[in-house]
Formats: structure tokens, C-alpha cells, sequence
């Protein structure tokens, strides 16, 4: 478990450093410095299991907010947007709900092992 620990602390770290370049870079980066910050800290501490629980749900709530309304019109710019080399209105955005989405499920694979090593 650990090393799933370690490998999604550096995972979430190269997420923030690809933020930089975004549009609003400091919340992007610190929404995904948390979960980072949280996997790392797993390692030697716990956490209050139903923190990480509320943790989960706010990032899937953002991912459900976030997420485009048709994910066919969603893939289908995202080969557009590859063919034409730019980025289309609604590709960011969905882009977004899928780092929170996978956020979300960290924090939920977190809540599990917390539960479990109890």
C-alpha cells in the first residue's frame, strides 16, 4: 500500500506542475496539491477517515459541476481540437471534472484503507 501511496503522491505533484501553464494555475494546483499532500501523509499518520470521506465528495461534486453536458460532443471536440492543433471552448472544462473525478476516487480509495486498517 504504500507504494500506491508514494506513486499517487508524485502522480498529483506532476499534475500541478502541468497546471502552470492553465488559466487559473493557483487553484488548479492547489486542488491538486491536496490529495498529494494527503498521500504522503498517509504514509507515517492517519487521518480522520470521515475527513477524507467530505474530501471525496467535494472533489466529486466539483467533477459532476464541472463535467460536460454531452460526452460524445466532448470526445468529439477533443479530435477536433487535435487535428486543428488549439483548444476548443468546453475542452478545458472537461478536462477539469476528469482530474477531479480522479481526485475524488483517491480520496475515496484513502476513506477505504483508513476504514480497513482500523
Amino acid at each position: 500500500m504504500r507504494f500506491v501511496f508514494v506513486f499517487l503522491g508524485f502522480l498529483y505533484i506532476l499534475f500541478a506542475l502541468v497546471q502552470i501553464n492553465d488559466p487559473d494555475p493557483i487553484l488548479w494546483i492547489l486542488i491538486y496539491l491536496i490529495p498529494a499532500s494527503v498521500s504522503f501523509y498517509l504514509l507515517k499518520w492517519r487521518i480522520n477517515p470521515f475527513l477524507l470521506l467530505g474530501l471525496g465528495l467535494i472533489y466529486l461534486i466539483g467533477a459532476i459541476y464541472l463535467f460536460p453536458p454531452s460526452v460524445s460532443e466532448w470526445i468529439g471536440m477533443e479530435e477536433e481540437a487535435k487535428s486543428l492543433g488549439m483548444m476548443l471552448p468546453g475542452i478545458e472544462e472537461g478536462r477539469e471534472a476528469m482530474g477531479l473525478f480522479l481526485c475524488s476516487i483517491s480520496f475515496l480509495g484513502f476513506f477505504y484503507f483508513q476504514k480497513r486498517k482500523r
